[in-house]
């Protein structure tokens, strides 16, 4: 594959290894480094082999994945414009620990072994920054602070686990906003805010808060997604979220599991169902704000499909008060 031609060097100025080289070292890094792309699912390199490169992503998003005990790749993390991977294999000679491919399209720069060396034979002040970079990722892991606020992602949720890009984001302990768009970006479908890698604020659709992020996980959305990091002061952050964001992850993934259960449970989505009884009973203090609703909609006569659309509740939400009422007998 030809490689893509040159054009600037502004993605090393944005890599935690290169923000503080002059732009002389810049291009030469640029002079003695490779552009490559990569198209949808092509490998960078795989979990196992011998480490010859440095990759910086100059465009798009890498994914990176790993095989546990044998298993499975699993999605770990993503990597977007200006950042590096693969150089703690070139430093200490071991295998690769993961594998990294492209989900969608990226461009990456490549520098092999020899150039990497020298550049940190013959520069000090890249091997000085090579030292901090992985200082401060020692540091954060120890005492889990926050990175910088610079990551950018986006690409289409077809190549994308929505999940792993959340995930991403709260371990990157990232400041931002991720949107979901379809359209061509005319129509924004969610948005979900994170300050210092906790979710803060979210919306999907009709939804807000806890019941958006949810309901991302129970009918993932189609479209495109971006992320760019900003600065934000605490005092503009405004929660609507009430648990922390691994807790929240979690049940969200929990949550999305015993879905199609309750949806069996229920039937169809378009199933008319109507009040059995002429009074509810409800002893679940936590949801009987919900129960009632349902209840009061199903007077009349509504499908799951309808009361979805109209209360603002995550389907798991809907569909567990519904499968309660029938276990009860309260409803037909």
């Amino acid at each position: 594959m030809p490689d893509p031609p040159e054009t600037t060097f502004g993605f090393l100025k944005g890599s935690d290894l290169f923000e503080h080289q002059p732009e002389e070292v810049l291009r030469a890094v640029l002079a003695q480094g490779v552009l490559v792309e990569f198209g949808p699912g092509q490998a960078v390199f795989r979990q196992g082999e011998a480490g010859d490169r440095l990759y910086i992503v100059k465009s798009g998003v890498l994914e990176v994945v790993a095989a546990r005990d044998g298993g499975d790749l699993t999605p770990l993390a993503y990597l977007g414009e200006g950042e590096v991977v693969g150089e703690l294999a070139l430093l200490t000679g071991s295998p690769r620990s993961a594998t990294v491919r492209c989900p969608q399209r990226a461009v990456v720069l490549t520098l092999d072994k020899a150039v990497f060396i020298d550049l940190m034979q013959t520069l000090p002040t890249f091997a000085r920054d090579m030292c901090v970079v992985l200082a401060k990722r020692l540091e954060r892991a120890a005492r889990n602070a926050p990175r910088p606020s610079n990551k950018q992602l986006q690409g289409n949720l077809r190549f994308f686990d929505l999940a792993t890009v959340i995930q991403t984001l709260i371990t990157a302990q990232q400041t931002g906003t991720l949107t979901v768009s379809q359209d061509d970006g005319r129509q924004k479908v969610s948005d979900i805010f994170f300050y210092k890698g906790n979710v803060a604020r979210a919306r999907f659709k009709h939804l807000a808060g806890d019941d958006a992020v949810f309901q991302l996980f129970q009918s993932p959305p189609e479209g495109e997604f971006s992320f760019t990091g900003k600065t934000v002061g605490e005092e503009e952050v405004h929660s609507d979220i009430t648990l922390p964001a691994i807790s929240l992850l979690l049940e969200s993934v929990r949550l999305q599991d015993e879905l199609p259960v309750l949806k069996t449970r229920v039937g169809s989505t378009g199933r008319v169902l109507k009040q059995k009884v002429e009074q509810l009973q409800w002893n679940e203090p936590d949801s009987v704000e919900l129960a009632a609703a349902v209840w009061a909609r199903l007077k009349k006569g509504a499908s799951a499909e309808d009361l979805e659309r109209d209360i603002a509740r995550c389907s798991h939400a809907i569909y567990s008060t519904l499968s309660k009422m029938l276990d009860a007998a309260q409803i037909e």
